[in-house]
């Protein structure tokens, strides 16, 4: 199912930077921590595009299968997460329980991605996943929801 959705995925991660460059311009990328920021997600979206769509791709004299291609941009993106923490403020509430979301987020997308590149029994890569795990992940999903709404009204 992760094989799947990783074209769609990549991009939507393409269509956001293209977004974020057209609203703040090209002064954005002068700054040089956001313009390895951006090219981190370009990496991402682009690992995840070709991840999704061939079976494996030939760089020299190793061949990388799709499941390498999908790991190494969820790994990407959880650098690029807790790599845009210093920029948040962390004084406030509001900035220091976005820090710990992110950094839990971003540890978590490292391990799913390392788990995938391994092609670990601890994720499921079938194109068909079993029903239990649908209700599994859909659980998963709608607990953090409401967990994320719960922070988000409270604070």
């Amino acid at each position: 199912m992760h094989r799947r959705l990783a074209p769609w995925f990549g991009t939507l991660v393409l269509a956001l930077v293209a977004g974020f460059l057209a609203v703040s311009g090209h002064g954005a990328i002068a700054d040089s921590v956001i313009a390895v920021l951006l090219s981190g997600l370009v990496a991402a979206a682009m690992l995840s595009i070709v991840g999704g769509t061939v079976e494996s791709i030939t760089i020299g004299p190793r061949t990388l299968r799709w499941n390498v291609l999908l790991g190494a941009a969820d790994i990407i993106i959880a650098v690029v997460v807790l790599s845009g923490l210093r920029t948040f403020g962390t004084g406030r509430t509001e900035g220091g329980l976005f820090a710990i979301s992110a950094i839990i987020g971003g540890l978590s997308l490292a391990w799913f991605g390392l788990q995938i590149a391994r092609e670990s029994h601890h994720v499921d890569l079938e194109p068909a996943p079993s029903r239990e795990r649908l209700l599994g992940i859909a659980a998963l999903a709608l607990a953090s929801m409401a967990g994320g709404l719960l922070v988000a009204t409270v604070v």
